[in-house]
């Protein structure tokens, strides 16, 4: 094998991956976080994929200088990253939606498709032109170019590529470069790998005049990073990605984006784009009912936690009730501590100096897990499940945890978003679904309604006995002064008719409730976002609402049924047989890729700093699969046969995944298990990338038989994995995980690859004739 084109495949699979989980983490902050985005955003890299590698790709076959249109498609690959980055700045503005407000998912869908068609259609057709170079130039071609073996190393060499890409970027490049520099050292190291394979396979004159002209777009780059070009452009797109805005720090941390800005003397830090502090002024209203309705139902609150979103405001009214002894309060990102620690305050260093303030870098939930303290009261500072990580808060598992960490009279303190005058059909299900979610927990609730309700759950049943009287009594024997909690202002809150009308309006309500591998607040809350932010997809949310797994395995049935029939009448189909199973394995792969993803979500809160490894995880399991099904090719005497044992492998997966999770889950308590179970998904990610990538060379050998253009064979079948990859990624993100939940997803898939498995039995006969 010649190495330079080893090292080729091998800098394009680094320079893609690093792209793709950079753009990733970029458009999360665009898309405030929201989860969902993953899917949407990793379909779409995919579907783009494919036609690079389907249309544009297969353009290499027509042409005579092959390495001249190689180098071609490089250099306009790299000079489109720092153009993608820039643009992913300044969507917003693009699209009109200001900074703070949400972004639906059509949006997301659309302004993500934007910023990754150029880099990412440039990418795919790398693939199949580096596989024609292997066929034309490296000694593994044995004579002819339809050579299978070539395309096995290609796609080895490059997931190779991917996984040493994810590493480094989690380990060397977040922690320590802004975004631009990452753009221009892949860039730098995509010239250099094409340069030295330019000037040592000397194709023509030309092709060696553009090797020189592509030796001075690199000389180009590397000189705009020795001068400082790419923190230019980083400050330049931060400050148009926050316009009319004083921007003090933005960086990334292992757990998401963190901005920081400036107004006048006040402080608003944004995790991923959304607000989660400000400082020194609070919403007084928000703060001082979140706080004190809950702190004054207590008789005597001495031992509190608080559970993100406490700086700034929460933790300085907790501590004026004079009864306090401690506060323990969590934020899983240490960036936002150290940040807020950076610019303070008089309220901030107040909070953090008092000696009964205990702060923790941890996630919530696993605080929970680990402390032996009790509490008399729990607050949950965030405020709506609107991604995973927040909903792993608002779950029936996370609530008999939190209840177990109570003592005898404690109260678990919630809010969510609300109204006195009206409930959507959106946020009355939101809020239907946590209620039910509680009561299935707690013996006792207290709703306080109002913009932002708040639920105080506890097994006393003293929390129902609550009145205006009793709470402004409590206010003057721990001497409070409070701007909004007068007597009149009590009564008026606690009136009875609003409770009254709250549980009125829940009646049609759903009756489902939330947990954690079946997150029925998360898609509530997904669907109150969009009916908001994006109104014309409120059908389509309530179309989901009511999706049963037996409308979709009816679906699965009757397309299966007229492929079978469309087949018996036009027999040359039996050949895409290959790639209706491809492309089902692309679909599975992803919704692996995804399931697995939501599952460590759900399990330990820090997908994202993890997400670059679950995927090198999974890159290392194509490859390895890869590598074991091209070594043995010519050993395979039946490969029909062993293909669709592939199918039954992945279909048994599929099977298997989910159970092993669910029985996973509840042992996480222990340390031991705890970071043994992280390594757990890794292993079952490279597990379900092995299934993937043993079938993609034995698929195109098979293919190959029946074939005489082997770009166009290669690209079919790159395409097929890709665009079932693209599917399932939308339909797993937007519509499986977050209505079926994790067993739902998993019996969808097992019924997607019987049907393929069907189709591949049938036509057995057909394919071995041929």
């Amino acid at each position: 094998m010649n190495i330079r084109l080893a090292f080729v495949a091998l800098a394009i699979g680094f320079s893609g991956m690093v792209l793709q989980v950079l753009l990733l983490r970029e458009l999360l902050t665009v898309f405030q976080g929201n989860d969902l985005a993953i899917g949407i955003i990793i379909a779409n890299w995919l579907i783009i994929e494919a036609i690079g590698a389907f249309y544009l790709g297969k353009r290499i076959e027509r042409e005579r200088r092959k390495i001249l249109a190689f180098l071609i498609i490089s250099i306009l690959f790299v000079i489109s990253l720092p153009l993608a980055l820039f643009l992913t700045r300044i969507i917003r503005d693009i699209i009109g939606v200001m900074p703070g407000v949400g972004i639906g998912v059509f949006q997301i869908f659309y302004s993500s498709l934007l910023v990754l068609l150029i880099p990412t259609i440039l990418h795919g057709a790398h693939f199949v032109f580096t596989c024609k170079l292997f066929a034309q130039y490296s000694n593994l071609n044995t004579g002819t170019e339809k050579n299978a073996t070539s395309v096995g190393a290609v796609y080895i060499l490059e997931t190779i590529g991917h996984v040493i890409g994810a590493i480094v970027f989690t380990y060397l490049l977040i922690p320590h470069f802004n975004s631009f520099t990452i753009i221009f050292g892949i860039g730098i190291l995509t010239l250099s790998a094409c340069i030295l394979l330019a000037f040592y396979i000397r194709e023509s004159t030309i092709t060696r005049i553009f090797s020189f002209a592509l030796v001075v777009v690199l000389g180009l780059f590397t000189v705009l990073f020795a001068v400082d070009g790419d923190d230019r452009l980083h400050r330049l797109s931060i400050g148009l990605q926050w316009p009319d805005q004083e921007v003090v720090h933005h960086q990334h941390s292992p757990y998401g984006n963190v901005t920081v800005i400036e107004r006048e003397g006040e402080f608003t830090f944004f995790a991923d784009g959304m607000p989660v502090l400000t400082t020194p002024n609070p919403d007084v209203e928000v703060v001082e009912e979140f706080v004190h309705f809950a702190m004054l139902m207590h008789e005597r609150p001495e031992k509190i936690a608080l559970l993100s979103g406490g700086a700034g405001g929460v933790i300085s009214e907790i501590l004026s009730h004079n009864t306090v002894k401690m506060v323990d309060y969590t934020e899983l990102d240490p960036l936002i501590i150290e940040l807020v620690q950076k610019f303070p305050t008089q309220l901030t260093e107040k909070e953090f100096n008092d000696p009964r303030v205990n702060t923790y870098n941890i996630d919530g939930r696993r605080f929970l897990q680990l402390t032996k303290n009790k509490y008399d009261l729990l607050f949950i500072g965030i405020s709506n499940p609107s991604n995973l990580r927040a909903n792993r808060l608002f779950t029936e598992e996370f609530f008999a945890l939190a209840k177990a960490r109570l003592r005898d009279g404690g109260l678990l303190v919630v809010s969510l978003p609300g109204s006195l005058t009206y409930l959507s059909n959106e946020l009355r299900d939101l809020n239907a679904v946590i209620v039910n979610t509680l009561n299935t927990v707690f013996d006792f609730q207290y709703i306080i309604i109002g913009n932002n309700n708040i639920f105080i759950a506890s097994d006393s049943a003293n929390v129902s006995l609550t009145d205006a009287n009793l709470l402004y009594k409590r206010i003057k024997e721990r001497k409070l002064y409070l701007q909004l909690f007068t007597l009149p202002y009590l009564e008026y809150r606690l009136a009875s008719r609003w409770l009254t009308w709250f549980q009125e309006s829940l009646k049609d309500g759903t009756v489902a409730t939330n947990q954690d591998f079946l997150p029925k607040g998360f898609f509530y809350s997904l669907s109150y976002w969009n009916a908001i932010f994006s109104p014309y997809m409120k059908d389509f949310f309530a179309f989901l609402k009511n999706l049963k797994l037996e409308i979709i395995a009816l679906a699965i049935a009757l397309f299966t049924f007229f492929i079978l029939v469309l087949r018996h009448r036009i027999r040359r189909l039996h050949k895409w047989s290959i790639p209706y199973s491809i492309g089902t394995t692309g679909f599975a792969s992803m919704a692996f890729d995804l399931m697995i993803i939501f599952a460590f979500q759900v399990m330990f809160g820090f997908a994202l700093h993890w997400i670059g490894l679950l995927i090198a995880a999974f890159m290392t399991g194509i490859a390895a699969g890869g590598f074991v099904t091209t070594s043995n090719l010519s050993q395979i005497k039946n490969k029909l046969a062993y293909f669709i044992k592939l199918e039954i492998a992945v279909g048994a997966f599929a099977a298997i995944l989910p159970l092993f999770l669910l029985v996973m889950a509840p042992h996480l308590g222990k340390p031991v298990f705890f970071i043994a179970g992280q390594w757990v998904l890794v292993i079952l990610a490279i597990i379900s990338g092995a299934l993937v990538g043993m079938k993609f060379p034995i698929a195109n050998k098979i293919y190959l038989a029946d074939s005489k253009n082997f770009s166009h064979t290669v690209g079919l079948l790159y395409g097929s994995d890709l665009i079932g990859g693209w599917i399932g990624g939308l339909v797993v993100a937007v519509v499986l995980l977050p209505v079926l939940g994790l067993a739902g997803t998993a019996l969808v898939l097992v019924l997607i690859k019987i049907s393929s498995l069907i189709i591949l039995v049938t036509a057995k006969k057909e394919m071995l004739q041929k």
